[in-house]
């Protein structure tokens, strides 16, 4: 019996230990399953509006796309100006610079050792003056030599004559055979030309002699000289410098409708630092600068009282010719970035066109070429303007 209630008692406490089964309550599902709902309703809700704004955004750009198109392609009010006919007398103007009529560097023909110097920097000198000297010591030994070998063939010729008029009158006689004539007739020849050897050789030692000193071969200025006597110096390295400065050439460029006015022998003006001289056109060139597409022009300018330097930069004008007829503009009718480029407007369009100008002393162009007196030139053209661009002309 009592073993009976130990194996209820047991069983019962087994039964208390089981886990009890666990029921999710109705409520928190429902409020899951709510806020899910919510969620998806609020995320429907952004994407519509997301897609209203790109859509406004999308609209609002091609509306002003349309809007600049329509601007690009409407006709750009622009302002004309009618060309002034007037006279002008015909003129060119140009930059250069003064360089000497004359200029050379001198070396010795001849290496050696500088003896003596005869002029500083800055001495005027006349054609032919002594510039320096190198030491001549072994060419005059040299010199010497020649001549003494000259002496003696001198000799040499003078027995062989001799004896040659001796022989000849020998053989006239018959005392001799005519073999020995033809004989000392070679010796006398051989000595003459022993004898022109002889002077060949002693002209030449007394030309390297001469080398050894340094003449002037113009009239002008000395600019360079060595810093002293003593130097060693190698054949045919410069050594001194003089210029001619009694005239002075300018060398430019003018463009080849400018050249159209220059003729040769006309006056120059140019200003310098000095002030106004006036020089003489001296060459004109008939040929074009391939690198440049200028053409060469140069004059003379005499500077005897030596106002002005060799190396100036100056300007100068060119009058020429009889007046032409010019067209006058305003410089603000020139592309921006062009030296020559203008645009007409021709209906509703511009046309553009390469003229020949001259700048007046106000700065207004002066058109001599390339534009027609009725035509309406139009004012402050842009970079960007174009051929063929549609416009409407303000009115004035």
């Amino acid at each position: 019996m009592a073993s009976t209630e130990r194996i209820d008692l047991m069983a019962s406490e087994s039964s208390k230990n089981e886990p009890k089964s666990v029921k999710a309550p109705l409520g928190g599902i429902v409020v899951v399953i709510v806020l899910a709902a919510v969620f998806a309703v609020w995320t429907g809700m952004r994407i519509v509006s997301a897609t209203k704004a790109q859509q406004a955004v999308a609209a609002k750009r091609d509306q002003e796309a349309a809007r600049t198109q329509a601007e690009m392609n409407a006709p750009k009010q622009v302002r004309v100006a009618a060309p002034v006919q007037q006279t002008w007398q015909p003129a060119v103007e140009f930059d250069g610079t003064l360089a000497a009529m004359q200029s050379a560097g001198l070396g010795f023909k001849v290496g050696g050792r500088i003896s003596a110097l005869r002029v500083h920097v800055g001495d005027a000198v006349k054609a032919g003056a002594l510039l320096a000297t190198l030491d001549a010591t072994e060419a005059a030994a040299q010199l010497r030599a020649a001549e003494a070998q000259t002496r003696a063939a001198d000799v040499q010729l003078k027995v062989a004559q001799d004896d040659e008029h001796r022989t000849t009158q020998m053989v006239a006689s018959g005392s001799i055979a005519e073999a020995a004539g033809v004989q000392s007739t070679q010796k006398s020849a051989l000595a003459t030309a022993q004898l022109d050897a002889a002077r060949a050789q002693a002209a030449l030692a007394q030309v390297t002699l001469s080398n050894h000193s340094l003449l002037a071969p113009f009239a002008g200025t000395v600019t360079k000289v060595p810093d002293g006597i003593g130097a060693v110096v190698a054949p045919g390295a410069m050594q001194f410098e003089i210029v001619d400065v009694r005239s002075l050439k300018l060398k430019s460029t003018v463009s080849e409708s400018d050249a159209d006015l220059l003729a040769k022998g006309a006056a120059v003006e140019i200003e310098t630092p000095s002030g106004s001289v006036t020089g003489v056109l001296s060459a004109v060139l008939s040929s074009v600068d391939q690198s440049t597409r200028r053409v060469p022009v140069e004059a003379v300018v005499d500077n005897k009282d030596g106002k002005l330097r060799s190396g100036s930069f100056v300007r100068a004008r060119v009058e020429g010719g009889s007046p032409i007829s010019v067209l006058k503009l305003p410089q603000t009718v020139l592309r921006p970035g062009s030296q020559d480029e203008i645009f007409t407007v021709d209906g509703d369009a511009l046309r553009s066109h390469h003229v020949i100008l001259a700048v007046d002393k106000d700065g207004s162009l002066l058109v001599r070429g390339g534009l027609t007196a009725n035509a309406r030139v139009l004012l402050s053209p842009s970079a960007e303007a174009k051929e063929g661009d549609h416009v409407v002309v303000q009115a004035p």
